[in-house]
């Protein structure tokens, strides 16, 4: 049960995205991301080379899908670094510009078969246009391509943080997550335009008053710049949505200064702590760390000597809100045995307890790992039962699949639970792997 400090009354503890800026808030920084020595050095060496190779012929032609394909997959890394937490620009090495080039490869055939998709609508709503009138054949043409735009975005951030172009090109995948981040998914739209026309509106201006090869200079340095701030952004909404997406993050980066400025507060405190628990004053200890963190402890020592407090003394009720605190800050450390063993702990008090989802997930995975599958499935279970709509319940049902047939060496279970999750979430991109993993089951003997 959680209380708010000021009222007294009910409260929700908010999840992790909570904390994030939106990224509305944070436009500047976005424009600033990219002035960082490496990765202008980066820019300016990248838009030479374009410049060099701009003159009209095969070989340019080559030598600038290269090039353009080494901003791209630049352009990937800061997309998944900035989704996963990390703000600092990741640096210019083999991972970042050149493993994993044929994601690149996978970019262009998607825009490919975005323009194949824009001309057969083209070519349809044009001979219907005879039936319905020229006007109307035109405003669904209109209509179509602006569905493909708007998706497009959406299949781009899939493909980036999957590296998978069928589910990039699957609607199941790529509509739904635009629907899931909502409204600011457009607003997030709207930024990304001015993103991609801003190279092109400078080249216009700068073209009348510079040199050819100068106009052509700043055009590429300018398509680099905002290239890169676009995927910076496209990164950080998954960032600020992942829970709501099922995007898993880990935070340590994105906490490291925020946790550095709190270090010497939350030190000072468990010394004084401290010194009770060795008088052996364990409910004026307790009471301390309440009175000054107000329940709102993000240090992992803290939190877990206020657990261990809190079960001394017997304060069931406040061990058992406190817990899922801690339960997060665990996972979050990777800690999943000690998560497990406190998760345990808080079942055996309250057989209702349940953290938050994706902190449920981990640990499940953890008590499996451990050999503690019964404690495993009842987990899975729990999170299936509680959390019906969360995007990691057709995962929760496969890994589950996985305990009953690997570990309990209870095959029909397994096929019970890979049939429900095919029959409940058909349209889930899992589905063809449990199909796979249903059939295996099945054939064998």
């Amino acid at each position: 049960m959680h209380l708010c400090p000021k009222c007294g009354g009910m409260a929700e503890q908010l999840a992790v995205q909570n904390l994030i800026k939106p990224f509305w808030n944070r436009l500047p920084l976005f424009f600033a991301y990219p002035f960082n020595t490496t990765v202008i050095v980066f820019m300016c060496v990248l838009s030479v080379f374009m410049t060099l190779f701009s003159a009209p012929g095969a070989l340019s032609m080559i030598i600038q899908m290269l090039l353009f394909g080494v901003l791209l997959k630049y352009c990937f890394a800061v997309l998944r670094e900035t989704a996963r937490g990390n703000m600092k620009p990741p640096e210019i090495n083999e991972r970042t510009i050149s493993d994993d080039f044929i994601v690149v490869a996978k970019y262009w055939l998607l825009g490919f078969l975005f323009l194949v998709s824009a001309l057969a609508c083209f070519v349809v709503f044009a001979r219907f246009s005879e039936t319905v009138g020229f006007a109307t054949g035109m405003t669904l043409f209109a209509a179509c391509i602006i569905a493909l735009l708007l998706v497009l975005p959406a299949q781009v951030i899939v493909l980036a943080t999957s590296g998978r172009l069928l589910s990039a090109l699957n609607p199941a995948v790529s509509v739904r997550m635009a629907f899931r981040v909502g409204p600011q998914y457009l607003l997030m739209y709207f930024f990304l335009i001015i993103l991609y026309l801003a190279p092109g509106a400078l080249g216009y201006f700068v073209r009348p008053v510079a040199p050819g090869l100068v106009s052509v200079f700043v055009f590429a340095l300018a398509n680099c710049y905002y290239s890169i701030v676009a995927h910076h952004l496209m990164g950080y909404v998954i960032l600020q949505h992942h829970d709501t997406i099922g995007y898993d993050v880990e935070f340590q980066d994105m906490a490291a200064g925020k946790e550095s400025h709190a270090k010497n507060a939350y030190h000072g405190l468990l010394n004084r702590v401290n010194i009770l628990i060795k008088e052996g004053r364990h409910e004026q200890a307790a009471d301390l760390i309440r009175a000054e963190t107000d329940g709102d402890i993000t240090n992992l020592e803290l939190a877990e000597r206020y657990y261990h407090l809190l079960k001394i003394v017997q304060r069931n009720q406040d061990m058992l809100a406190h817990a899922k605190t801690l339960l997060d800050l665990l996972v979050r450390a990777n800690r999943g045995e000690e998560a497990a063993d406190v998760y345990l702990e808080c079942v055996a008090v309250d057989p209702s307890f349940n953290p938050r989802a994706s902190t449920l997930m981990k640990i499940a995975a953890s008590l499996s790992a451990a050999g503690n599958h019964l404690a495993s499935l009842e987990a899975y279970n729990r999170f299936i039962r509680h959390s019906p709509d969360h995007p990691l319940v057709p995962k929760a049902y496969f890994l589950a699949a996985g305990v009953f047939h690997e570990k309990m060496l209870s095959p029909e279970k397994a096929v019970k639970t890979l049939k429900r999750l095919i029959r409940n979430h058909p349209e889930h991109e899992i589905v063809p792997y449990a199909e796979k993993y249903l059939r295996k089951i099945e054939q064998r003997p």
